[in-house]
Order: C-alpha cells, then structure tokens, then sequence
C-alpha cells in the first residue's frame, strides 16, 4: 500500500504529463481523438480527485500546499458532479462533457502553477529577473501551441509562430499570419488567452490565485508582487492584484455586450467576436478578426462600435492604479453629495483622493487625444476620411485613429493613404504609448509629461520642478530622461539593423515598424510578412523590450552585480552643456 505522503510526489509527477495530454488532445483531435475521449477524461478527472482527496488527510501540510489542494479538489470534483449530472440527470451525450473537464484540468494546471511561482519567489532574489523572463517563457509557449496541427488552417514555421505569440504576449498587434484566414478557432482561442496573460500579465494572474491559499504571503513575495504591479509599497498589492483581475473581467464583459449589441448579427459567431474584441481592446493588443482589422467593410463604418473599442483602449491604457484612484474618487463625491442631502453629519470627506500621479496621467492622457482627434481631422479630411461621408463619423475615426495609435494596432484608416505628416505624427503618439501599469507600451505618459515639463522649468531659470505644490524626486526626473534616452537609442540601433538586412523596404516604413513594435502599438504600412527572418527577430526583441521594460531588463541583469551603496561623495564636477 502507498503511504499517504507519496502521493505529493506523484502529484509533481503528473502536472507535466498531465499539460502534455491536454496539449496533445486539443492540438491533435483530429488524429488520435479515440485516445483522448470523454470516458478516458472522466477517469483522468477521478483519478485527479482521489489522490487530492487522500493527500489532504496529510497531517504535515503547510497551509499553501494544503489550500491549493483543496482548491484544486473542489474545482475537480465540481467538474465531476456537473458532468454526471449532465449525463444521468438531462441524459445528454458523454461527448458533450469534454469542454468543462478540459477547463477543470486547465484551471487546476494554472493552480499547480501558481503554487509553483510561489516558491520561485523564495528561491529567487530577483523580481525583475522573474518578470523578465515570464514573458520570455510564455512567449516560446505560445509559440508552440500556435504550431499544433490545430491551431493553424496550413503548417506554420517557427518564427512566424514566435513572432505572432511574442505580438499577442506583448499586447502588440503586429501580424505575419491572416488571423482569420490563418488561424482556427482554436488558434484563436490560443492568441485571445496570449493577450489576455500578457495583457496582466502572468505573476499578476498568479498573485490573483495566491489570493486563495490561507496562509496568505511572505515579506518577500509581497515585495515582488508590488514590482509586477508597480506599487511602492507592499501593503495590500495581493488584493489589488484581485482587484485588478476581476475589474478587467468586469469591464471586458461589459465591453463584449455593448460590442456585441452595436455589431451586424450577420457576422459570423457574432458572440465570439464581441468577446474577442473586447478582450483585445481592453488589453490594447491589437488582434482582429477580421483580414483587413477594423477597415473592413463590415465595421468601417459602424461608428458606435469604433466608440465602444476606442473608450476599453483609453481604460486599458490609463493604468489600473490611475483607474482605482479615479473610481475612489467618484464615489467618494457621490457619498459626500448624498450625505448632505440625508444630513449625516459624521462623514467625514478624504484629504488628496486624487494622487499627483492621477492628475499628470489623466491631463496628459486627455491632451494628446485631443491633439491627435484635432490632428487626424485636419490632416486627413482629404485623404483617407474623404471616404466616411458624415460629420460624426470624420470625427469618432478621428479619435479612434488617435486612441488606438499610442496603445492598440486597430487601424480604420486605410494606411497606404496616410498622408506622410499623418505617418510622422503617428510615430510620435506611438512612442509615447500608454501610462505606467497599464496593457499598453511606450515610453509612457508621465515620462513625456516629466520630461517636458522639466524643459520648461529649466528654461524659467529654475533647478527642481514643482508641480501643484509638490517637488518631484529628481530619481523621477533622471529616470524619465533615461527611459527617453535607451528608447531612441534602441530604436534607431534597431533601425540600422533592418535597413542592413531588408534594404529594399523604404525606410519610413521601417522606421514605422520599429516605432510600432517598441511601442506595442501594433500599426503598421504593410511590410511585417515581407521582412526577413532576421529583420522579424529584430521586431521579436523590440516587443519584448518595450512590453517588458528597458530599465526593468537592465534592473534584471545587473541589479546584484553593480554596488548601489554609495558610502562616499566626490567633489562635484561641472560639464558644459550649452
């Protein structure tokens, strides 16, 4: 008889056999789908059960180990009691119950997961080297998955492979593949789950399953979970990273109802489209199902879907710690409002709801979609916006156009038209791209909005910027100019590079590819599936670059090599500027 206490070993043992089965049964169904039908799930299922159900008997447990456990026991067993009900209670065919086992061994293959990040965290004393390389990791995996016979309508090479997974996983957009031609609905799927990891990112998906085992979290892990989300503090960053989770479920189901109820029922599995779309908006990455994106014929000119997908664009790329502040603040008005009108005396309103950090994000934020709905309008009234007839509909593309080329890779405009101010001016709002802790990329709004307004202070005569009464940290103000400084040198390295392999692509294209890449933002003028292998590496690495994070990278590679105690001062030493 097995001791108790082996099972946990066994357990280690067929989490991987068990991603490999699940694997093979989506990616090869057509094949060697008498092997891999319900009644073998079903005993997979069970067999899972009764090896949790005795290790929870397991007197030396830690209280991690023991709630993910129990979590995983419920939701097999709850797939189980569902699936039997299905069959011997509505009499529906034993096939029919494939789909919610498949999700009960995905979830509790997620569990394992996150279980097994947790220990990563302790072993590991690098929170950027782990965010780093979880993209790395996800990418190469979703590359896989994207080659299965199942995914794709032809075979597929590796790299067009990689470089759609590391687009999806980097929320970019940028395409070598039809994704509806090219892809299955299984594919599909594949690329939706790719946005939506990378969009959050996978340890802000983990922490969201740490939420649920008891014993809650070390100093340590606490510690890198508020450098994934980017919180300076560890107080509460488990539950924001809840928080974060179930608002973007939240709004992106919103979004697929308001998406699908402003579509034409006509398009092919409208409820999936709907869904598809709004969960690559809110994640401002890009993907369509439809060849020719959002200038098809079938939504070019269906102005209140390009509303809709615009405003989960602008609520993606704002930053989730802007949108709390910001929600915070509603209803802390609204509470104040009605407290007056039922004359509670005793509440009491809070002092600086609104952070510094919400107002130069939101001000920015709403300046340059202002800008860009102004610019668009002007420049493009004769080119491609001649063709949408009504006043209305020139101005929602134009704020389209403007929303969606700092964050997202959906175009309306027809590209090869873009007049070539039109392709400059895009590039720039592409190099911006989104805020700080948000799906989207770029330098990031507050870098643009420090560093200008850092210009514009020197230029007074003064050496701090101080902004509504508050002095920024000069650390802020060097990092801005850093982030500003590695991005055009990366760029413009990465320009050369492609100019040197393709040299027959014209150049402002590819200075709008690697724009695009670096920035995730997706857009482009129509050479990402001409370019060479080398040149598609080339934008591999940008995306991950600018998903991930210059700074975050060189924190990853040289944080425990270089001595950041300086226990001494120089004399000061002046270089001339100007």
């Amino acid at each position: 008889m097995i001791k108790i206490s082996r099972y946990k070993n066994l357990l280690s043992f067929i989490t991987p056999v068990l991603f490999l089965y699940v694997m093979i049964s989506l990616g090869w169904k057509t094949y060697i789908n008498p092997f891999f039908n319900s009644i073998m799930l079903i005993g997979i299922v069970f067999f899972l059960s009764i090896l949790h159900f005795f290790v929870l008997f397991e007197k030396n447990l830690n209280k991690g180990y023991q709630s993910m456990i129990f979590l995983s026991f419920f939701i097999l067993m709850g797939s189980l009691i569902f699936s039997f009900f299905q069959i011997f209670y509505k009499n529906e065919e034993i096939s029919e119950v494939k789909i919610p086992l498949f999700i009960s061994l995905i979830l509790y293959i997620l569990i394992r997961v996150t279980h097994f990040m947790r220990i990563v965290y302790v072993k590991i004393h690098n929170p950027a080297f782990i965010f780093i390389t979880s993209f790395i990791i996800l990418s190469f995996l979703g590359s896989i998955l994207l080659m299965l016979p199942s995914s794709t309508v032809k075979r597929i090479s590796f790299i067009d492979a990689l470089f759609t997974s590391t687009s999806a996983v980097c929320v970019t957009g940028l395409v070598v593949l039809d994704t509806e031609k090219d892809f299955t609905f299984f594919g599909k799927i594949i690329l939706l789950s790719l946005v939506e990891l990378g969009g959050l990112g996978i340890l802000t998906i983990t922490s969201f399953f740490s939420y649920f085992f008891r014993d809650g979290f070390s100093f340590r892990e606490g510690v890198y979970i508020s450098n994934f989300l980017n919180k300076k503090t560890t107080n509460n960053v488990l539950i924001l990273a809840v928080k974060v989770v179930l608002f973007t479920l939240i709004v992106e189901t919103i979004g697929a109802l308001l998406i699908y109820f402003s579509i034409n029922r006509k398009l092919e599995n409208p409820l999936f489209f709907s869904v598809f779309h709004s969960i690559s908006a809110f994640c401002n990455g890009g993907f369509s199902t439809l060849s020719q994106g959002f200038y098809s014929e079938s939504v070019r000119f269906n102005y209140l879907f390009q509303f809709i997908v615009a405003c989960l664009l602008i609520l993606g790329g704002i930053g989730f710690d802007i949108l709390f502040n910001f929600f915070t603040y509603i209803w802390i008005t609204f509470k104040k409002f009605f407290s007056k009108i039922l004359k509670y005396e005793y509440f009491r309103h809070p002092v600086h709801i609104v952070t510094l950090n919400t107002k130069i994000v939101v001000f920015t934020t709403f300046f340059l979609l202002f800008l860009g709905t102004i610019f668009y309008y002007i420049s493009e009234y004769h080119c491609s916006l001649s063709e949408h007839p009504s006043f209305v509909g020139k101005w929602i593309v134009s704020f389209f156009s403007s929303a969606t080329s700092r964050t997202a890779g959906f175009q309306v405009l027809d590209m090869n038209k873009l007049a070539p101010i039109t392709i400059l001016f895009t590039i720039f709002l592409m190099w911006i791209g989104a805020s700080p802790a948000s799906t989207g990329g770029g330098i990031k709004t507050s870098t643009f909005a420090l560093a200008l307004m850092n210009i514009v202070s020197l230029s007074r005569g003064k050496d701090r910027l101080e902004i509504q009464r508050k002095e920024i940290s000069s650390e802020s103000i060097k990092l801005a100019f850093s982030i500003i400084m590695l991005s055009l040198i990366v760029i413009y390295t990465s320009i050369l590079i492609i100019i040197c392999l393709d040299p027959n692509q014209e150049i402002l294209s590819i200075f709008f590819e690697v724009f695009s890449a670096f920035s995730t933002a997706g857009l482009s003028l129509g050479i990402t599936s001409n370019l060479s292998i080398g040149s598609k590496l080339v934008l591999i690495v940008l995306m991950l670059l600018g998903r991930i994070g210059i700074f975050n990278i060189m924190l990853g590679l040289l944080k425990n090599r270089v001595n950041t105690h300086d226990y001494y001062r120089y004399p000061l030493g002046y270089v001339l500027i100007c």
